[in-house]
């Protein structure tokens, strides 16, 4: 069993909690998501950490045919950044972004992650996040919520710039296992 707890949790892009703490078993299912605020003494064996939990990052090309889910793909931006990333700024539309790294290795994402910070600027970090996590899970007809009984792998965004909720330079992921 592990517990871990950060200043902000994306559940969904309507829902970040702030200062909760998610439990998971050693089968990496959630099972329990709660707040340290509502908790008059924190469990013992929660770990602690700066920035941002969230599910895991999902690649649709790992998945599927991208072709296949073409009619779907009409409602969002979708970037495929696993062969080569922009050197402009991706411009902001009104459709929800989704961006597909193409592999689940962390020290790729943050290979790409550490390019990212300009190119998508335009972006809030929560928007970032779920264009990998969520969208991606939900076009995949699969659980795109962190919630209990969600298996994942836990991620913490660090080096996020919370007070302007942008990704920097040095913005990285840790898996949470």
């Amino acid at each position: 069993m592990i517990r871990v707890g950060s200043q902000l949790t994306f559940c969904s892009p309507i829902k970040i909690l702030q200062r909760a703490v998610v439990e998971q078993n050693e089968k990496n299912i959630v099972t329990h998501i709660y707040s340290l605020d509502d908790e008059r003494v924190e469990l013992s064996n929660s770990l602690f950490f700066d920035g941002i939990l969230s599910a895991d990052i999902v690649s649709l090309k790992q998945n599927i045919s991208i072709k296949s889910i073409s009619d779907r793909l009409k409602n969002y931006d979708y970037f495929d950044l696993s062969e080569n990333i922009p050197l402009t700024a991706i411009d902001r539309t009104d459709k929800p972004l989704v961006i597909d790294v193409g592999t689940d290795s962390t020290d790729r994402i943050n290979q790409i992650l550490s390019a990212l910070s300009y190119t998508l600027s335009a972006y809030s970090v929560f928007e970032i996040i779920a264009a990998c996590t969520f969208y991606p899970a939900k076009l995949l007809n699969r659980k795109a919520e962190l919630e209990v009984a969600r298996t994942t792998r836990l991620l913490l965004w660090e080096n996020v710039d919370l007070f302007k909720k942008e990704l920097t330079d040095e913005t990285c992921i840790r898996e949470m296992s």
